[in-house]
Protein backbone atom coordinates (compact mmCIF):
# COMPACT_ATOMS: atom_id res chain seq x y z
CA UNK A 1 0.00 0.00 0.00
CA UNK A 2 1.29 3.57 -0.78
CA UNK A 3 2.40 5.66 2.48
CA UNK A 4 -0.67 6.14 4.81
CA UNK A 5 -0.25 6.99 8.47
CA UNK A 6 -2.91 5.12 9.49
CA UNK A 7 -3.22 5.26 12.66
CA UNK A 8 -4.11 9.38 12.59
CA UNK A 9 -6.24 8.44 9.41
CA UNK A 10 -8.14 5.89 11.89
CA UNK A 11 -8.47 8.07 14.61
CA UNK A 12 -9.74 11.71 12.65
CA UNK A 13 -12.16 9.02 11.06
CA UNK A 14 -13.07 7.13 14.00
CA UNK A 15 -13.55 10.60 16.25
CA UNK A 16 -15.12 12.46 13.58
CA UNK A 17 -17.84 10.06 12.89
CA UNK A 18 -18.97 9.93 16.55
CA UNK A 19 -18.34 13.58 17.59
CA UNK A 20 -19.16 15.48 14.73
CA UNK A 21 -21.42 13.05 12.54
CA UNK A 22 -23.83 14.72 10.25
CA UNK A 23 -26.57 11.35 9.87
CA UNK A 24 -29.35 12.59 12.42
CA UNK A 25 -29.59 16.27 10.00
CA UNK A 26 -29.16 13.86 6.79
CA UNK A 27 -32.35 11.16 8.51
CA UNK A 28 -34.44 14.22 9.67
CA UNK A 29 -34.06 16.11 6.27
CA UNK A 30 -35.03 13.30 4.11
CA UNK A 31 -37.19 11.17 5.83
CA UNK A 32 -39.26 13.80 8.05
CA UNK A 33 -39.61 17.09 6.05
CA UNK A 34 -39.31 15.28 2.26
CA UNK A 35 -40.60 11.84 3.61
CA UNK A 36 -42.20 9.43 1.05
CA UNK A 37 -40.21 9.32 -2.22
CA UNK A 38 -41.69 6.59 -4.14
CA UNK A 39 -39.72 6.47 -7.82
CA UNK A 40 -40.56 9.38 -10.24
CA UNK A 41 -42.47 11.54 -7.34
CA UNK A 42 -41.78 15.18 -6.30
CA UNK A 43 -40.70 13.62 -2.88
CA UNK A 44 -37.86 11.61 -4.57
CA UNK A 45 -37.00 14.75 -7.09
CA UNK A 46 -36.41 16.76 -4.03
CA UNK A 47 -34.61 13.76 -2.20
CA UNK A 48 -32.42 14.02 -5.53
CA UNK A 49 -31.61 17.46 -5.17
CA UNK A 50 -31.17 17.73 -1.16
CA UNK A 51 -28.40 14.67 -1.65
CA UNK A 52 -26.58 16.44 -4.80
CA UNK A 53 -26.21 19.29 -2.72
CA UNK A 54 -25.12 17.61 0.04
CA UNK A 55 -22.55 15.92 -1.92
CA UNK A 56 -21.22 19.81 -3.25
CA UNK A 57 -21.31 21.11 -0.05
CA UNK A 58 -18.90 18.01 1.51
CA UNK A 59 -16.31 19.35 -1.36
CA UNK A 60 -17.02 16.19 -3.51
CA UNK A 61 -16.53 16.90 -8.15
CA UNK A 62 -18.85 16.13 -10.48
CA UNK A 63 -22.51 16.48 -8.32
CA UNK A 64 -24.91 15.35 -10.45
CA UNK A 65 -28.56 14.32 -11.04
CA UNK A 66 -28.96 11.61 -13.94
CA UNK A 67 -31.92 11.32 -15.28
CA UNK A 68 -34.13 8.50 -16.65
CA UNK A 69 -37.31 6.94 -17.74
CA UNK A 70 -39.08 4.54 -15.44
CA UNK A 71 -41.91 2.53 -15.66
CA UNK A 72 -43.85 3.11 -12.02
CA UNK A 73 -47.41 2.28 -10.80
CA UNK A 74 -49.58 3.42 -8.06
CA UNK A 75 -52.65 2.14 -6.69
CA UNK A 76 -56.07 3.27 -4.95
CA UNK A 77 -58.52 1.62 -2.34
CA UNK A 78 -58.18 -1.92 -2.16
CA UNK A 79 -60.24 -4.40 -0.08
CA UNK A 80 -61.96 -7.64 0.72
CA UNK A 81 -65.24 -8.23 1.43
CA UNK A 82 -68.46 -10.52 2.33
CA UNK A 83 -71.42 -10.77 0.49
CA UNK A 84 -73.74 -10.66 3.02
CA UNK A 85 -71.85 -9.08 5.57
CA UNK A 86 -71.46 -5.60 5.43
CA UNK A 87 -69.77 -5.29 8.56
CA UNK A 88 -67.31 -6.88 7.69
CA UNK A 89 -64.51 -5.73 5.28
CA UNK A 90 -60.61 -6.66 4.95
CA UNK A 91 -57.68 -4.26 4.57
CA UNK A 92 -55.83 -5.46 1.37
CA UNK A 93 -52.94 -3.80 0.31
CA UNK A 94 -51.79 -4.42 -3.44
CA UNK A 95 -48.72 -6.06 -4.15
CA UNK A 96 -46.18 -3.83 -5.87
CA UNK A 97 -47.31 -3.82 -9.58
CA UNK A 98 -50.03 -5.94 -9.47
CA UNK A 99 -52.32 -5.58 -11.96
CA UNK A 100 -55.75 -3.55 -11.05
CA UNK A 101 -58.57 -6.64 -10.10
CA UNK A 102 -62.43 -7.21 -9.35
CA UNK A 103 -63.28 -10.59 -8.85
CA UNK A 104 -65.35 -12.69 -6.89
CA UNK A 105 -65.09 -16.35 -5.98
CA UNK A 106 -64.94 -19.16 -3.33
CA UNK A 107 -62.10 -18.15 -0.76
CA UNK A 108 -59.75 -21.08 -0.83
CA UNK A 109 -57.38 -21.93 1.76
CA UNK A 110 -54.04 -22.63 -0.21
CA UNK A 111 -51.45 -23.32 2.76
CA UNK A 112 -48.07 -22.60 1.61
CA UNK A 113 -49.14 -23.05 -1.85
CA UNK A 114 -46.84 -26.11 -2.17
CA UNK A 115 -47.21 -29.00 -4.80
CA UNK A 116 -48.60 -31.27 -2.63
CA UNK A 117 -51.01 -29.05 -1.16
CA UNK A 118 -52.33 -28.36 -5.10
CA UNK A 119 -52.56 -31.67 -5.83
CA UNK A 120 -55.44 -32.16 -3.36
CA UNK A 121 -56.62 -28.21 -3.56
CA UNK A 122 -56.93 -28.17 -7.97
CA UNK A 123 -59.84 -28.59 -8.61
CA UNK A 124 -61.28 -25.75 -6.13
CA UNK A 125 -58.92 -23.46 -7.19
CA UNK A 126 -59.90 -22.92 -10.53
CA UNK A 127 -61.85 -19.78 -10.31
CA UNK A 128 -61.15 -19.19 -6.33
CA UNK A 129 -59.30 -16.58 -4.65
CA UNK A 130 -56.53 -17.94 -2.97
CA UNK A 131 -55.24 -17.40 0.26
CA UNK A 132 -51.63 -18.22 0.30
CA UNK A 133 -48.51 -17.89 3.29
CA UNK A 134 -46.08 -16.44 1.76
CA UNK A 135 -43.11 -17.73 4.17
CA UNK A 136 -41.39 -21.09 3.85
CA UNK A 137 -43.02 -24.21 4.17
CA UNK A 138 -41.16 -25.86 8.00
CA UNK A 139 -38.78 -28.88 6.82
CA UNK A 140 -39.82 -28.77 3.10
CA UNK A 141 -37.46 -28.18 0.50
CA UNK A 142 -38.09 -24.17 -0.01
CA UNK A 143 -39.76 -22.88 -3.25
CA UNK A 144 -39.31 -19.28 -4.16
CA UNK A 145 -43.02 -17.42 -3.11
CA UNK A 146 -43.15 -16.48 -6.86
CA UNK A 147 -42.74 -19.74 -8.55
CA UNK A 148 -46.09 -20.56 -5.62
CA UNK A 149 -47.63 -17.93 -7.16
CA UNK A 150 -47.04 -19.08 -10.65
CA UNK A 151 -48.36 -22.91 -9.58
CA UNK A 152 -51.78 -21.02 -8.20
CA UNK A 153 -52.05 -19.11 -11.72
CA UNK A 154 -51.77 -22.36 -13.17
CA UNK A 155 -54.02 -24.18 -11.16
CA UNK A 156 -56.61 -21.35 -11.99
CA UNK A 157 -56.87 -19.35 -9.24
CA UNK A 158 -58.26 -15.51 -10.06
CA UNK A 159 -56.44 -13.49 -7.22
CA UNK A 160 -53.97 -14.31 -4.54
CA UNK A 161 -54.61 -12.79 -0.67
CA UNK A 162 -51.22 -13.31 1.69
CA UNK A 163 -51.48 -12.77 5.34
CA UNK A 164 -48.68 -10.55 6.82
CA UNK A 165 -46.65 -12.64 9.23
CA UNK A 166 -46.22 -9.61 11.35
CA UNK A 167 -49.50 -9.35 14.01
CA UNK A 168 -50.77 -5.40 15.33
CA UNK A 169 -52.90 -5.05 12.32
CA UNK A 170 -49.82 -4.14 9.59
CA UNK A 171 -49.35 -4.98 6.30
CA UNK A 172 -47.03 -4.39 3.70
CA UNK A 173 -46.14 -3.26 0.02
CA UNK A 174 -44.35 -6.82 -1.04
CA UNK A 175 -43.62 -8.10 -4.18
CA UNK A 176 -44.87 -11.26 -5.94
CA UNK A 177 -42.88 -11.29 -8.76
CA UNK A 178 -38.77 -13.06 -8.81
CA UNK A 179 -36.66 -9.52 -9.84
CA UNK A 180 -34.34 -12.23 -11.03
CA UNK A 181 -36.23 -11.33 -14.25
CA UNK A 182 -35.41 -7.88 -14.27
CA UNK A 183 -38.08 -6.09 -15.26
CA UNK A 184 -41.20 -4.70 -13.02
CA UNK A 185 -44.10 -7.45 -13.18
CA UNK A 186 -46.71 -7.66 -10.29
CA UNK A 187 -46.05 -11.82 -10.46
CA UNK A 188 -48.04 -14.68 -12.25
CA UNK A 189 -51.58 -12.95 -10.96
CA UNK A 190 -53.30 -10.25 -8.72
CA UNK A 191 -51.64 -10.08 -5.54
CA UNK A 192 -52.60 -8.19 -2.50
CA UNK A 193 -51.48 -8.61 1.79
CA UNK A 194 -54.18 -8.23 4.36
CA UNK A 195 -53.25 -7.99 7.66
CA UNK A 196 -52.87 -11.35 10.37
CA UNK A 197 -55.95 -10.94 12.27
CA UNK A 198 -57.89 -10.46 8.78
CA UNK A 199 -56.21 -13.63 7.46
CA UNK A 200 -57.46 -16.00 10.53
CA UNK A 201 -60.72 -14.50 9.40
CA UNK A 202 -60.37 -15.52 6.08
CA UNK A 203 -59.04 -18.96 7.02
CA UNK A 204 -62.07 -19.42 8.90
CA UNK A 205 -64.29 -18.34 5.54
CA UNK A 206 -62.64 -20.57 4.18
CA UNK A 207 -63.45 -23.87 6.04
CA UNK A 208 -67.13 -22.68 5.72
CA UNK A 209 -66.87 -22.23 1.95
CA UNK A 210 -67.95 -18.26 1.69
CA UNK A 211 -67.86 -16.45 -1.18
CA UNK A 212 -65.86 -13.48 -1.39
CA UNK A 213 -64.93 -9.81 -3.81
CA UNK A 214 -61.88 -8.71 -3.89
CA UNK A 215 -61.37 -5.05 -5.48
CA UNK A 216 -57.84 -3.20 -6.14
CA UNK A 217 -57.23 -0.15 -7.62
CA UNK A 218 -53.84 0.29 -9.57
CA UNK A 219 -52.13 2.08 -12.99
CA UNK A 220 -48.98 1.87 -14.36
CA UNK A 221 -47.41 4.78 -15.83
CA UNK A 222 -44.13 6.56 -17.25
CA UNK A 223 -42.46 8.75 -15.22
CA UNK A 224 -38.43 10.43 -14.84
CA UNK A 225 -36.75 8.97 -12.16
CA UNK A 226 -32.68 9.86 -10.98
CA UNK A 227 -29.67 8.51 -9.65
CA UNK A 228 -27.29 10.81 -7.83
CA UNK A 229 -23.42 11.06 -8.82
CA UNK A 230 -20.45 12.81 -7.19
CA UNK A 231 -16.83 11.27 -6.32
CA UNK A 232 -13.54 12.06 -4.36
CA UNK A 233 -10.66 11.93 -7.25
CA UNK A 234 -7.93 9.43 -6.12
CA UNK A 235 -4.54 11.09 -6.02
CA UNK A 236 -2.91 8.08 -7.43
CA UNK A 237 -4.72 5.91 -9.78
CA UNK A 238 -7.62 8.77 -10.58
CA UNK A 239 -8.68 6.08 -13.81
CA UNK A 240 -9.69 3.50 -11.58
CA UNK A 241 -12.47 4.20 -8.79
CA UNK A 242 -14.28 1.93 -5.98
CA UNK A 243 -18.51 2.52 -5.72
CA UNK A 244 -20.59 2.99 -2.61
CA UNK A 245 -23.72 3.04 -3.19
CA UNK A 246 -27.41 3.49 -1.81
CA UNK A 247 -31.33 3.39 -2.88
CA UNK A 248 -32.63 6.68 -1.69
CA UNK A 249 -35.99 6.05 -2.62
CA UNK A 250 -39.20 4.88 -0.73
CA UNK A 251 -42.64 2.29 -1.17
CA UNK A 252 -45.41 4.62 -1.91
CA UNK A 253 -46.78 5.72 1.83
CA UNK A 254 -43.23 4.78 3.40
CA UNK A 255 -40.87 7.72 4.95
CA UNK A 256 -38.25 5.21 4.68
CA UNK A 257 -36.45 5.82 7.57
CA UNK A 258 -34.83 2.35 7.75
CA UNK A 259 -35.41 1.52 3.98
CA UNK A 260 -33.46 3.11 2.91
CA UNK A 261 -32.80 6.61 4.74
CA UNK A 262 -30.03 4.59 6.86
CA UNK A 263 -28.32 3.70 3.67
CA UNK A 264 -28.76 6.68 2.49
CA UNK A 265 -27.47 8.98 5.34
CA UNK A 266 -24.52 6.21 6.03
CA UNK A 267 -23.06 7.10 2.40
CA UNK A 268 -23.01 11.13 3.12
CA UNK A 269 -21.20 10.81 5.79
CA UNK A 270 -19.22 8.38 4.38
CA UNK A 271 -18.44 11.23 1.60
CA UNK A 272 -18.34 13.63 4.10
CA UNK A 273 -15.33 12.15 6.26
CA UNK A 274 -13.26 10.81 3.50
CA UNK A 275 -13.46 14.66 2.14
CA UNK A 276 -12.84 16.34 5.13
CA UNK A 277 -9.91 13.89 6.40
CA UNK A 278 -8.29 15.26 2.86
CA UNK A 279 -9.22 18.40 3.98
CA UNK A 280 -7.83 18.15 8.09
CA UNK A 281 -4.88 15.68 7.49
CA UNK A 282 -4.35 16.13 3.62
CA UNK A 283 -5.12 11.48 3.36
CA UNK A 284 -7.04 11.02 0.11
CA UNK A 285 -8.05 8.43 -1.50
CA UNK A 286 -5.46 6.00 -3.59
CA UNK A 287 -7.92 5.40 -5.92
CA UNK A 288 -10.96 7.76 -7.03
CA UNK A 289 -14.37 7.09 -4.73
CA UNK A 290 -17.60 7.54 -6.48
CA UNK A 291 -20.99 7.92 -4.87
CA UNK A 292 -23.94 7.30 -5.95
CA UNK A 293 -27.60 7.07 -4.89
CA UNK A 294 -29.51 4.94 -6.71
CA UNK A 295 -33.64 6.07 -7.57
CA UNK A 296 -36.32 3.38 -8.64
CA UNK A 297 -34.52 0.27 -6.51
CA UNK A 298 -38.12 -0.59 -5.22
CA UNK A 299 -39.25 -0.52 -8.81
CA UNK A 300 -37.36 -3.29 -9.56
CA UNK A 301 -33.96 -1.79 -9.49
CA UNK A 302 -34.48 0.30 -12.33
CA UNK A 303 -32.20 3.01 -11.11
CA UNK A 304 -29.26 0.58 -11.08
CA UNK A 305 -30.08 -0.80 -13.91
CA UNK A 306 -29.76 2.54 -15.57
CA UNK A 307 -26.77 3.68 -14.29
CA UNK A 308 -25.07 0.41 -14.84
CA UNK A 309 -26.46 0.91 -19.40
CA UNK A 310 -25.13 4.60 -18.82
CA UNK A 311 -21.79 4.23 -17.68
CA UNK A 312 -20.67 0.63 -18.11
CA UNK A 313 -18.92 -0.09 -21.43
CA UNK A 314 -18.27 3.48 -21.11
CA UNK A 315 -15.52 4.05 -18.92
CA UNK A 316 -13.75 1.55 -16.50
CA UNK A 317 -15.79 -0.53 -14.50
CA UNK A 318 -15.33 0.10 -10.57
CA UNK A 319 -12.89 -2.37 -8.76
CA UNK A 320 -15.78 -3.48 -6.71
CA UNK A 321 -18.81 -1.96 -6.24
CA UNK A 322 -20.56 -1.67 -2.44
CA UNK A 323 -24.38 -1.29 -1.47
CA UNK A 324 -25.92 -0.15 1.55
CA UNK A 325 -29.51 -1.28 2.40
CA UNK A 326 -31.41 -1.29 5.57
CA UNK A 327 -28.68 -0.62 7.75
CA UNK A 328 -30.18 -0.04 10.82
CA UNK A 329 -31.79 -3.84 11.27
CA UNK A 330 -28.28 -5.04 12.59
CA UNK A 331 -24.87 -3.88 13.52
CA UNK A 332 -21.83 -4.19 11.00
CA UNK A 333 -20.79 -7.92 10.61
CA UNK A 334 -18.50 -8.00 7.70
CA UNK A 335 -19.07 -8.09 4.00
CA UNK A 336 -20.53 -10.28 1.62
CA UNK A 337 -19.52 -10.51 -1.88
CA UNK A 338 -21.85 -11.59 -4.95
CA UNK A 339 -18.21 -13.06 -6.58
CA UNK A 340 -15.51 -14.80 -4.50
CA UNK A 341 -11.94 -13.17 -6.81
CA UNK A 342 -11.59 -10.50 -4.22
CA UNK A 343 -12.55 -12.98 -0.78
CA UNK A 344 -9.09 -12.82 0.25
CA UNK A 345 -7.85 -8.57 -0.78
CA UNK A 346 -11.10 -7.43 0.94
CA UNK A 347 -10.52 -9.67 4.31
CA UNK A 348 -6.97 -8.36 4.52
CA UNK A 349 -8.33 -4.86 4.83
CA UNK A 350 -11.04 -6.26 6.95
CA UNK A 351 -8.51 -7.44 9.17
CA UNK A 352 -6.45 -4.35 9.16
CA UNK A 353 -9.10 -2.39 11.10
CA UNK A 354 -8.79 -4.51 13.58
CA UNK A 355 -13.03 -5.43 14.50
CA UNK A 356 -13.17 -9.02 13.79
CA UNK A 357 -15.44 -8.37 10.33
CA UNK A 358 -15.34 -11.38 8.19
CA UNK A 359 -16.14 -11.60 4.00
CA UNK A 360 -18.34 -14.01 2.91
CA UNK A 361 -19.19 -15.12 -0.55
CA UNK A 362 -22.94 -15.56 -1.08
CA UNK A 363 -24.02 -19.14 -2.79
CA UNK A 364 -26.91 -17.49 -5.24
CA UNK A 365 -27.05 -13.84 -7.06
CA UNK A 366 -29.19 -11.61 -4.88
CA UNK A 367 -31.68 -9.90 -7.07
CA UNK A 368 -33.44 -7.84 -3.83
CA UNK A 369 -30.52 -5.02 -3.88
CA UNK A 370 -28.63 -2.59 -6.33
CA UNK A 371 -25.68 -4.67 -6.44
CA UNK A 372 -27.65 -7.14 -8.52
CA UNK A 373 -27.37 -4.91 -11.53
CA UNK A 374 -23.88 -4.50 -11.24
CA UNK A 375 -22.97 -8.26 -10.88
CA UNK A 376 -25.42 -9.15 -14.21
CA UNK A 377 -23.07 -6.84 -16.20
CA UNK A 378 -19.50 -8.80 -14.46
CA UNK A 379 -18.92 -6.01 -12.24
CA UNK A 380 -17.48 -7.00 -8.80
CA UNK A 381 -20.10 -6.25 -6.12
CA UNK A 382 -21.07 -6.62 -2.44
CA UNK A 383 -23.13 -6.20 0.10
CA UNK A 384 -22.55 -5.68 4.07
CA UNK A 385 -23.38 -8.75 5.74
CA UNK A 386 -26.23 -7.38 8.49
CA UNK A 387 -29.97 -7.90 9.83
CA UNK A 388 -30.49 -10.09 5.82
CA UNK A 389 -28.07 -12.90 7.28
CA UNK A 390 -27.59 -12.99 11.22
CA UNK A 391 -28.44 -10.79 14.20
CA UNK A 392 -31.81 -8.82 12.81
CA UNK A 393 -33.23 -6.59 15.61
CA UNK A 394 -36.16 -7.81 16.56
CA UNK A 395 -38.36 -4.36 16.16
CA UNK A 396 -37.28 -3.21 12.85
CA UNK A 397 -39.72 -5.53 10.91
CA UNK A 398 -41.27 -2.18 9.54
CA UNK A 399 -39.91 -2.48 5.90
CA UNK A 400 -42.16 -1.20 3.44
CA UNK A 401 -45.10 0.47 5.65
CA UNK A 402 -45.64 3.90 6.67
CA UNK A 403 -44.15 3.17 9.94
CA UNK A 404 -40.98 2.67 8.84
CA UNK A 405 -40.34 5.61 10.56
CA UNK A 406 -37.18 7.54 12.69
CA UNK A 407 -38.23 5.59 16.01
CA UNK A 408 -36.96 3.10 14.00
CA UNK A 409 -33.22 3.94 13.36
CA UNK A 410 -30.39 3.38 15.40
CA UNK A 411 -27.71 6.04 14.60
CA UNK A 412 -25.34 4.78 17.18
CA UNK A 413 -25.33 2.07 14.61
CA UNK A 414 -24.73 3.71 11.66
CA UNK A 415 -21.94 6.18 13.02
CA UNK A 416 -20.53 2.84 13.46
CA UNK A 417 -21.24 1.83 9.73
CA UNK A 418 -19.78 5.04 8.37
CA UNK A 419 -16.68 5.09 10.55
CA UNK A 420 -15.67 1.07 9.50
CA UNK A 421 -16.43 1.59 5.96
CA UNK A 422 -14.22 5.20 5.86
CA UNK A 423 -11.73 3.19 7.40
CA UNK A 424 -12.04 0.23 4.49
CA UNK A 425 -13.08 2.03 1.76
CA UNK A 426 -9.53 4.09 2.27
CA UNK A 427 -7.43 0.94 2.28
CA UNK A 428 -9.23 -0.31 -0.87
CA UNK A 429 -8.76 2.66 -2.32
CA UNK A 430 -4.33 2.15 -1.80
CA UNK A 431 -4.18 -1.20 -2.68
CA UNK A 432 -2.09 -0.64 -6.30
CA UNK A 433 -3.58 -2.65 -9.15
CA UNK A 434 -0.92 -5.04 -9.64
CA UNK A 435 -2.34 -6.76 -5.93
CA UNK A 436 -6.03 -6.91 -7.53
CA UNK A 437 -7.16 -10.11 -9.13
CA UNK A 438 -8.08 -9.82 -12.63
CA UNK A 439 -11.60 -9.18 -12.79
CA UNK A 440 -12.41 -12.82 -15.15
CA UNK A 441 -16.30 -12.04 -14.67
CA UNK A 442 -18.00 -13.80 -18.06
CA UNK A 443 -21.63 -12.03 -18.46
CA UNK A 444 -22.58 -14.99 -20.92
CA UNK A 445 -21.74 -17.36 -17.59
CA UNK A 446 -23.10 -15.17 -15.45
CA UNK A 447 -26.42 -15.34 -17.39
CA UNK A 448 -26.73 -18.75 -17.12
CA UNK A 449 -26.21 -19.56 -13.60
CA UNK A 450 -29.53 -16.54 -13.42
CA UNK A 451 -31.34 -18.81 -15.24
CA UNK A 452 -30.21 -21.86 -13.39
CA UNK A 453 -31.12 -20.30 -10.11
CA UNK A 454 -34.51 -18.48 -11.08
CA UNK A 455 -36.93 -19.84 -8.65
CA UNK A 456 -34.62 -20.52 -5.45
CA UNK A 457 -34.32 -19.68 -2.28
CA UNK A 458 -32.11 -17.24 -1.30
CA UNK A 459 -29.96 -18.64 1.27
CA UNK A 460 -29.76 -16.70 4.52
CA UNK A 461 -27.32 -18.13 6.54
Amino acid sequence: MTGVDWRSADRWLTGESYVGSFIPDYLNMLCRKIGTRWGGSSGERRAASYLRGELDSCGLENPAVERFQIESWESAASNIEVPGRPQWRAEARPALFSPPVDVSGPVVDAGYGMPHELDVLRRRLRGAIALVNAGLEPFSDPVAFASRLEALAGAGARAAVTPSASGGRRTHHISGSDWRDGKPSGGALPLVQTTKEDGAELARLAVEGAMVRLVSQSRRFTATSGNVVAELPGEHWPGEHILLGAHYDTTPDSPGANDNGSGTSVVLETARLLSGLRSELGVGPGRTIRFVFFGSEEQTLQGSFAYVARHHGKEAIPRLMINLDELSTGNMKGVALVFPELRALVQRSLDELGHGLKCHVMAQLDASGDMFPFACAGIPSAMLWRWRFVGRHPDAGFGHSSADTLDKVRVNELKEYAALLARLLLRLSHVPPGQWPANRLSTKEIRLRLQSERGTVLRTM
